[in-house]
This record gives structure tokens, C-alpha cells and sequence, in this order.
């Protein structure tokens, strides 16, 4: 194939259909379980992809699937994924090598081909979406009659505005007619150029992808259980038709177009791009758009943006698991229970977090009755704030506050396998504590000093690990810092955030998060030359996916950063070169000092939290090709060796 390097070969998926009696004699499902062949656990993890091969093999199964609908064999069809991932469309490894664009075209018009036979078969057809549902993914579930979503799902999300190209599976027909355009505005535009922002399983549901939201356990028992309700009538689906849409497009047409403008500012093609679709999609023919998709992708694939990209996306996912200080996954201990000492944000949310996610009970330990009260009230409240953003369920935010203990003396830690030390706790209170924990007990330092210092006070330093989560409550890497803790206690620290579902980077001893030290760096300078009111304006050439307004009240609420002199008088040019330059120079003083083990720490850092935009890959190459690091430090960012 020519859209493919020599050396990039598909990482096949392919579909596995197998007859399932559905309850109460509402006939066979031919369950379609999409496997990319890799184990669907561990480091090789791997989400279910499409290339051409793949794409072969479902159509073969789809077109066996329509004969035996026809001569009434099979009374539905659904499609899910295994694990934790239902499918994340394109196989981008094999987009990355595109040489010839009629290649191609072709290829990814087969996609809409085949993923459109899903929506024409004889009988319903049903996306039993499992887990992560992102891009051509969520576009094959579209085309499905039905669709189904676990709670436990993490992201859905059609993102592709954000890596450079637009949804070319279906997706900018599809979407607005199921949704209305004003939804496929949010889902195909703004939520991509809001730091890719992901939705929810609830989110996801409430704005009208899924038909039922389901709870994780017995996922698939639970939609065959619902599928057989709608086949036997029981489960009625109800959804507007496309003409009662009419008096949202003149709007939401407009929206889309403002956000455009003023999140991209006409310097990223994509976005643009996927406004004319979402426009042509209003009055054109379902095949005039999916061809004019299809084009569309064709012409982005070519772009410096999109291949800028394709290094983002691989930086946010892969370099984190292949960091040459990462834990062995193999050392760490099981963590049951966890204490939290003092009531900083930083510690509260991690707890908050290691309850909503995991259901690990949260002991809280303070000799002041006042701020032990103040700490689980505040813990009761993050888990009702997760419930009211649908994160959890508000029976499950019961159950997890139902966990939540407390006390004021040290021995109420006593059966605990982490502490998370927050911001606010002293030293006397940790060395309190540390005479009640077990042995082998990890110390998650969340705070803002360094690890070290910490460690100094306690007579086991081993035990401490620094865990940092960014400023921001969104997305963003974890902060993973060994310092001298044992091989053990490191490694249960790791494995503690890796089941938390976070990137988890490891950085050298520094006091706070390293993220929030280059945005304070950054938005620092930039206020040393310009106006607080003029900042987003100052920044348009980057088209940043968090304002630079919003990361800035965001750091300053959380106390990282002050500023109150006037700048002087100077152009915008000068004040965004001047503040990269800042930026290069604070990376160069990370990589000095070992903080960060090599530039590609820093890209992660910021792509991960939103703070630097996918269509400029890295914040490292960027500051590269553009000289300004060789003018702030005298040569180009590299690894240090």
C-alpha cells in the first residue's frame, strides 16, 4: 500500500462475531468483538484500530452478517471492544506514512463504506460501547441503530480537529442529524479546541450519543438484557427528526464560526475545514458530505500541522510508559486503605480521587477536631462535585463518602498502606503520623516543597514518594518523584497512579509541580511585557488550547504565581517572543538540573494539561524550528547525555 512507510505495518483489528441467545426468546445476537490480537491488559496495550486490512476483515463479517439477517438466522447485530476500550478508529501509525493522497481517498472512503453497512443491515444493529470511544470509533457507533455505553467508560470524543484532520468516517453527517447541530458543534469543534477536551460516559449520554447509560459490572449481560427490551418493545428510543433541527442552524452554524475564529485564529486548517463540512452537511446529500470528508482528510493529511500532531499524540502516549525512570510496575504493593494528613487542595483532590476512581477508603488524620471535620467535608463535597459533573453516579458518591473516616489521634492510621502528606501538613504532625504507620506504608507527598525536604524529618525517608497532580482540576500528567525512596515504595506509588487512569511522568526533586513552574515561567514573562486584559490576544499566532487568561486566573487562585507591576509599552510580537524565550530558558535550567530527563518531559507536560496546542507538536521542536531557543540558550533543546 502506498499510504504506508515500508516499515509500518497495521496492527490488525479483526472483528470476531459469535451467536449470543438474547433473554427471554428475543432470538440470536451476532456479537461482533473487535481485537486488535494484543494483550488487553499491561504495557502493550494497545486501543482497537482500522486500516485497510482491518477494514477488509469487518466487511467481510458485515457482509456475512446481512445474509444470515436475511434468511432470518440472526435477530440483531452489535459490535463492542475488549478491556477497557470499545475503539479508537484510524490507525494513525499507518496515516503518519501517507505519500500518495489518492491512496488515501480510497482508503478512507472504504471506511464510511463499511461502517455505513452496519447502519443498512436487515435487522437493528447495536454499538455496545465498553470503553474508550474516541474518533472513527465513535463514528462506527454512530452509524449503529443503537448504542449502549458503560458508566466506566472514560472518553468519548470525536477529537480529530485537534490532531489536524476532520471526522471522515461519517461523523459531520451523522452527528448533526442525531444530535442536532448545535451538539455536533460541541462535539466536533468546541470540545476539541478546548484543550481536547473528552466527554464523560454521563456527558457523553446526556448530550445524545448513547441510548442508555449502563453500569460497568456485567456490562455486556446488561445490554443483552436491553437489546432483547427493544426487540421484544419494551425499551422505547425516541429521537427528534432531522427537520426539527431547522432553527438551529442559522445559530449554530455561527457559534461554530466564532469558536473558530477566536480559539484558532485562522492559523489551524482543520477546524476551518470541519465548519465547511458541519455547513454543507446542513442542506447536501449524506454522499456529497462524506465525499467531501473524505477529501478534506485527504488534503490534511499532507499538512506540517497534522504531522506535528501525529508527534503530540505520541508523546502524550507513549513516552510516559517507555521514561527511562519508571517504576517496575512488578515491586509495587497492593494499597487498600489510605490516610490523608493536613487539608491542602492538592492532597484533598488526590484523595477525593483515589476514592471516586478506585473505592479505597479515605482515613483522614488531624490533632485539630476542627480541621479534621474541614477535611472530610471537603472530601464529601469533591465526591458530590463528581457526581453533579456525572463522573459517578450519585449512589456511588454516597457509597464512597460512606467511606470516609477520621480522627485525632495518629493511630487511626494504623492499617493504612499510603498517606498522602497534603499541603498545610507540618512536620510535627507528619512525624506524629509516621510513628503510626505500618511497615511499608508509602508517604505520597502531595505538596508544594520538595521531597527531599520532607523526607529530611522522618526516620523512614524511604517511604516518601512525591505524587503531584497540576493546578488545574482538568486534564494534565501526574508528577512522579523518586527522591530516596525505596524501590518498593516508588513502584507502589506509581502503580497507585496508574490506576488512577493517569499519565504518570517521572521528574527530578523540585518543590511543586514542574507543569504549573513552566506555565507560571511562560504567562510570567508575558505579563512582564503585556497587559492582563490583552493576553489571549498576544498569544492568537499559537492558537493555545487554554486561553492564556484561564491559565492564569487558574494559577493564581491556586497561589503559584503573583504579579502586579505595569508592563511597559511594547508590541505583541515582542511580548510572545519574549515570553517563548523564558520558557526555552526554564526548560534548558529543568534539563541542567535533572528535573526533567529530556525535552520530550516538557512536551508532555504541556500538551497533556492543555497548555500548548497538538498542531505545533511539542513545545521542544517548536521553540527549535523557530530559533528561539538557540537565542535564549545558545543552542538547540536536547537530550543531555
Amino acid at each position: 500500500m502506498t499510504i504506508q512507510r515500508p516499515e509500518v505495518r497495521e496492527t490488525v483489528t479483526t472483528p470476531r462475531p459469535r451467536d449470543v441467545p438474547l433473554p427471554d426468546g428475543a432470538g440470536t445476537l451476532l456479537l461482533i468483538t473487535l481485537d486488535n490480537g494484543l494483550p488487553p491488559l499491561g504495557p502493550a496495550m494497545r486501543p482497537a484500530t482500522f486500516g485497510p486490512e482491518g477494514l477488509e476483515r469487518l466487511d467481510a463479517v458485515l457482509d456475512e452478517a446481512a445474509g444470515r439477517a436475511r434468511k432470518g438466522e440472526i435477530a440483531a447485530v452489535a459490535v463492542t471492544g475488549t478491556a477497557f476500550t470499545f475503539s479508537t478508529g484510524a490507525d494513525l501509525a499507518l496515516a503518519a506514512g501517507v505519500t500518495d493522497r489518492a491512496e488515501a481517498v480510497r482508503t478512507l472512503r472504504r471506511g464510511h463504506q463499511v461502517f455505513r453497512r452496519l447502519g443498512d443491515l436487515p435487522v437493528p444493529s447495536f454499538a455496545f460501547l465498553n470503553g474508550v470511544t474516541i474518533g472513527g470509533g465513535l463514528e462506527l457507533a454512530l452509524h449503529c441503530t443503537y448504542r449502549t455505553l458503560s458508566r466506566g467508560a472514560p472518553v468519548v470524543a470525536l477529537p480529530e480537529c485537534s490532531l489536524g484532520l476532520v471526522p471522515a468516517w461519517g461523523g459531520a453527517w451523522l452527528a448533526p442529524r442525531l444530535l442536532g447541530p448545535d451538539k455536533a458543534v460541541t462535539l466536533m469543534l468546541e470540545h476539541p479546541l478546548s484543550a481536547r477536551r473528552m466527554l464523560s460516559a454521563a456527558e457523553a449520554h446526556a448530550l445524545g450519543l448513547a441510548d442508555v447509560l449502563l453500569e460497568p459490572s456485567r456490562f455486556l449481560d446488561r445490554c443483552l438484557e436491553w437489546a432483547a427490551g427493544v426487540l421484544h418493545g419494551r425499551h422505547t428510543v425516541t429521537r427528534p427528526a432531522p427537520e426539527d433541527f431547522a432553527g438551529q442552524w442559522d445559530d449554530a452554524l455561527a457559534r461554530a464560526s466564532d469558536l473558530v475564529e477566536s480559539r484558532t485564529y485562522g492559523v489551524v486548517p482543520a477546524p476551518r475545514r470541519a465548519l465547511e463540512l458541519l455547513a454543507l452537511a446542513r442542506t447536501a446529500s449524506r454522499e456529497k458530505v462524506l465525499t467531501a470528508a473524505e477529501q478534506a482528510a485527504a488534503d490534511l493529511f499532507v499538512t506540517p500541522e497534522f504531522q506535528a500532531a501525529l508527534y503530540a499524540l505520541h508523546v502524550t502516549q507513549k513516552h510516559a510508559e517507555a521514561h527511562p525512570g519508571r517504576p517496575d510496575p512488578r515491586l509495587a504493593r497492593p494499597v487498600r486503605s489510605v490516610g490523608l494528613v493536613g487539608e491542602g487542595s492538592q492532597g484533598l483532590r488526590l484523595a477525593a480521587l483515589l476514592l471516586e476512581k478506585l473505592r479505597i477508603p479515605v482515613v483522614v488524620y488531624a490533632p485539630d477536631a476542627a480541621v479534621c471535620d474541614s477535611a472530610t467535608a471537603e472530601l464529601r463535597r469533591l465526591l458530590d462535585e463528581a457526581a453533579a459533573s456525572g463522573r459517578i453516579a450519585a449512589a456511588d458518591a454516597r457509597r464512597c463518602a460512606a467511606h470516609i473516616t477520621g480522627g485525632t489521634t495518629a493511630d487511626v492510621l494504623a492499617a493504612t498502606d499510603a498517606v498522602v502528606a497534603a499541603p498545610g501538613a507540618d512536620d510535627a504532625v507528619l512525624r506524629q503520623a509516621e510513628g503510626a504507620l505500618p511497615d511499608g506504608c508509602v508517604l505520597l507527598a502531595a505538596g508544594d516543597g520538595t521531597v527531599a525536604g520532607l523526607a529530611a524529618g522522618l526516620k523512614h525517608p524511604g517511604r516518601v514518594v512525591g505524587l503531584r497532580l497540576p493546578a488545574a482540576a482538568g486534564p494534565g500528567a501526574a508528577e512522579l518523584c523518586r527522591a530516596a525512596a525505596t524501590d518498593t515504595a516508588y513502584a507502589t506509588a506509581g502503580a497507585l497512579a496508574v490506576r488512577l487512569g493517569l499519565t504518570v511522568l517521572p521528574v527530578g526533586d523540585h518543590p511543586g509541580s514542574v507543569a504549573d513552574r513552566l506555565r507560571g515561567t511562560f504567562l510570567g514573562a508575558l505579563l512582564d511585557h503585556a497587559r492582563e486584559e490583552d493576553l489571549d490576544t498576544v498569544c492568537s499566532p499559537l492558537a493555545l488550547p487554554t486561553p492564556p487568561s484561564v491559565s492564569w486566573r487558574l494559577l493564581r487562585e491556586a497561589g503559584r504565581v503573583d504579579r502586579s507591576a505595569p508592563p511597559p509599552p511594547v508590541t505583541a510580537p515582542f511580548a510572545l517572543d519574549e515570553a517563548l524565550a523564558a520558557l526555552a530558558r526554564d526548560i534548558d535550567a529543568l534539563l541542567a538540573g535533572g528535573v526533567l530527563a529530556g525535552p520530550a518531559d516538557a512536551d508532555l507536560l504541556l500538551l497533556a494539561s492543555g497548555e500548548w496546542p497538538f498542531h505545533l507538536g511539542g513545545v521542544t521542536p517548536y521553540l527549535n524550528r523557530s530559533g528561539i531557543a538557540a537565542r535564549a540558550t545558545g543552542d538547540a533543546l536536547e537530550e543531555r547525555r
